[in-house]
């Protein structure tokens, strides 16, 4: 029987004494001395030759080194693998630095990428093979051993599996699920370790704000003077290398926990019972609409890397809003669409699920964002679609919430003045501008008491006399303004009239109020449509050719009064001689009352043969001996009316389908067989069908005589098929109508 590697004995020979000696398996003594190189990120630039061929020396070294550790067998691949700190050294250089997927290679020759592809490979095969305790029935170890050894030896820890993946998840989803599973089923000390990893995720996230300028303890409500330098504004003066690592550093850090939570999804409820999800949309709406104002003013060396700060900016903000999302559904969608737990559970996971987006409803930019990728209403009606009761009006302050934030900092378009010459599009907050950049509100806006924070995301629209209102204290002091711009300039600024005037008045507006003609007219209130009962008219007969309601002119020779007079069968016809002379030269034919028979007419000769003539009774003298007069053969047969000229009676066409029937019935053989013969027939049947029959014997033989082996089969297959051929599944059936 084969026994596990931590319990596996090997007998060697102690150098210092010289005596044999038992000693583990999992020894120490048993590792290769050999030194596994560290791995060092690709250089950016190719043309620098000389530390083009370091970097591939090194990488060839760490290649052949590895293929040499995957070589191993079970029990010195593990000794290695726990005993040599340089390949830990190795692993963990390279799960730190190697280009992630949105980074890429490209830049590197052929020969490069292919080497770097091929380290990637046996990085994670040899990550694989120490996540597995079990290789064969012979190589396999404790799951409890192998627990503590991965835990205690930090083969694996928190930061090294969230990098395993962000650089495996995506091609290898599955295998890298089944792997991170197995490591945090044998070893709980990982869960603990990963509770305690979110407060330093969410300190980092606080120690950026800081380095932005934007840390709680800098933003206060109190007024600042024009002079004062307003908090936030360090980015625009902040060092470039500096504002592309905070930059990296987001990207980096967002994609590499949403690659961790959709490899792991149990990992969610570690995050959310930290209060994660409320911290991440309050870093998301204070951090990225200052880079994208901070990344617009400052100057740039060149126009990519701009482009490049941008982009990486962009896709943090992806992921961002991504890991929200997967958070969320985790932790309180799937139970309820799953119903899992208890209905208190369930009830709680709705509860949680209010709660979160409550909470969030202040963060309007991170609101429209969500709801540009994960529409609220979607998730709202699954809740809605449950058993439990849940409180309407909750439900229907959020819609709102996120409702009016998608119309403050979702895309739209403002209107334009038609008698512009040049078309001006302007889009939200949230929207892109002409340069590619999402726009953000004015310089120092933000940051003034009472702008955005306080309104939430359910300030009211104002419209009608309160705007009209607002408008005229506006023109109060700006009459150059049209009521139209002043409008636009009122809902970008919250209805904030000393902010509207501020803006105008130091040129600070935003770019999608800049490129707009300032004496804009406002445009007319639509007038409210007078419904009437025939626009909500339904009828089968609407819009047809006699709708007085929707059309104008009816054809009136259509219309009548009463019923329409009908005149008799057959009067029409006959009135009609049109026809008369056309039909004469047919009738002249078939003979007429002026002529005596159509054999007397000169059309027709004795010597023309006629083919529906009945000759074959000529040669019999018929007739000759009756006492009827011979000149009856020869008289002039009746004047018969045409049939079309003529009217047909119901007791005529009931006569001729009487007559058709009649000469379509079928005969019948009126020959009757012999009886005897019949029933010998009848008896020679049965005698071949009871020959074909199989007897099958259920009496057997007498009491306490035994019984054979097919008279018990027979008697079992009669006692469980007895219904099919008499009455005995009178009650099972009666049971199966009375349940119907």
């Amino acid at each position: 029987m084969s026994v596990a590697l931590d319990k596996r004995q090997t007998t060697v020979r102690n150098h210092k004494t010289g005596r044999e000696e038992n000693v583990s398996s999992l020894h120490p003594i048993f590792k290769e001395e050999l030194h596994f190189v560290a791995y060092q990120p690709p250089p950016l630039e190719s043309s620098d030759t000389a530390a083009y061929e370091e970097w591939l020396e090194r990488m060839t070294f760490i290649e052949n080194d590895l293929q040499w550790l995957l070589r191993l067998q079970y029990d010195s691949f593990w000794c290695q693998a726990v005993f040599d700190g340089t390949l830990q050294n190795c692993l963990d250089s390279y799960l730190r630095f190697a280009p992630r997927s949105y980074d890429g290679v490209e830049h590197l020759p052929e020969t490069g990428r292919e080497k770097q592809q091929t380290v990637h490979r046996l990085v994670f095969m040899v990550c694989v093979r120490m996540a597995t305790y079990k290789e064969s029935k012979d190589y396999f170890m404790t799951p409890a051993v192998f627990g503590d050894i991965l835990y205690e030896n930090f083969l694996f820890d928190i930061p090294k599996i969230m990098d395993l993946c962000v650089l495996y998840g995506a091609g290898n989803g599955q295998l890298l699920s089944k792997m991170i599973g197995n490591i945090f089923t044998h070893q709980r000390k990982y869960e603990d370790d990963l509770r305690a990893t979110v407060p330093t995720v969410l300190q980092v996230f606080d120690n950026i704000l800081d380095q932005c300028g934007l840390g709680s303890d800098q933003l206060t409500m109190e007024p600042h003077r024009l002079e004062e330098q307003l908090p936030g504004t360090d980015l625009v003066n902040m060092p470039l290398s500096q504002l592309q690592d905070i930059v990296t550093y987001l990207g980096d850090t967002s994609a590499t926990l949403n690659a961790f939570l959709e490899i792991y999804p149990s990992g969610c409820h570690a995050f959310h019972e930290e209060g994660f999800l409320v911290r991440l949309t309050s870093f998301y709406e204070r951090i990225f609409s200052e880079m994208r104002t901070a990344i617009k003013e400052r100057p740039w060396p060149t126009d990519s890397s701009k482009q490049s700060i941008r982009k990486k900016l962009n896709q943090g903000r992806h992921h961002f809003v991504k890991l929200f999302r997967q958070i969320l559904h985790v932790c309180c969608l799937q139970p309820v669409i799953e119903q899992s737990g208890t209905g208190q559970d369930v009830e709680a996971y709705i509860e949680d699920f209010i709660s979160v987006m409550s909470a969030s409803l202040s963060e309007r930019r991170f609101l429209a964002a969500y709801e540009e990728k994960y529409p609220a209403q979607d998730d709202l009606d699954i809740l809605t679609q449950t058993s439990y009761t849940i409180d309407e009006t909750r439900l229907s302050f959020i819609s709102q919430g996120i409702a009016s934030a998608v119309e403050a900092y979702g895309k739209k378009q403002h209107r334009v003045d038609s008698s512009s010459s040049q078309e001006t599009e302007g889009q939200a907050s949230f929207g892109d501008d002409d340069s590619g950049q999402q726009r953000s509100p004015p310089d120092g806006s933000e940051h003034q008491p009472g702008y955005m924070a306080q309104a939430g995301a359910c300030a009211a629209k104002i419209s009608g006399v309160e705007m009209d209102s607002l408008i005229s204290s506006v023109r109060d002091l700006l009459p150059d303004l049209g009521e139209g711009f002043i409008e636009l300039c009122l809902e970008e600024f919250l209805y904030d009239v000393e902010k509207v005037i501020n803006a105008v008045l130091e040129d600070k507006l935003p770019p999608s109020l800049t490129d707009l003609d300032r004496t804009l007219p406002r445009e007319p209130a639509p007038v409210p449509h007078s419904s009437s009962v025939l626009d909500e008219r339904q009828n089968v007969f609407d819009n047809d050719e006699f709708d007085v309601f929707r059309r104008d002119k009816i054809d009136t020779t259509k219309v009548y009064k009463g019923k329409r007079e009908k005149n008799p069968l057959g009067t029409e016809v006959l009135d009609d001689k049109s026809t008369r002379q056309s039909l004469k030269p047919l009738f002249d034919l078939y003979g007429s009352v002026d002529a005596d028979s159509i054999y007397d007419k000169s059309l027709y000769s004795d010597a023309m043969y006629e083919d529906e003539y009945d000759d074959t009774y000529d040669s019999n003298a018929i007739g000759a001996e009756d006492a009827d007069s011979a000149d009856e053969l020869s008289a002039r047969r009746q004047f018969v009316t045409p049939r079309i000229l003529r009217g047909t009676t119901r007791e005529q066409e009931d006569d001729s389908d009487e007559a058709e029937d009649e000469e379509h019935e079928y005969k019948r053989d009126q020959f009757i067989q012999d009886p005897a013969v019949l029933r010998e027939q009848a008896a020679q049947r049965r005698a071949s069908q009871a020959g074909s029959r199989r007897n099958f014997d259920v009496k057997g033989q007498g009491k306490g005589k035994g019984q054979g082996e097919e008279v018990l089969r027979n008697r079992t297959w009669k006692e469980k098929n007895k219904g099919l051929k008499a009455n005995h599944n009178r009650r099972a059936l009666a049971d199966r109508k009375r349940g119907k």
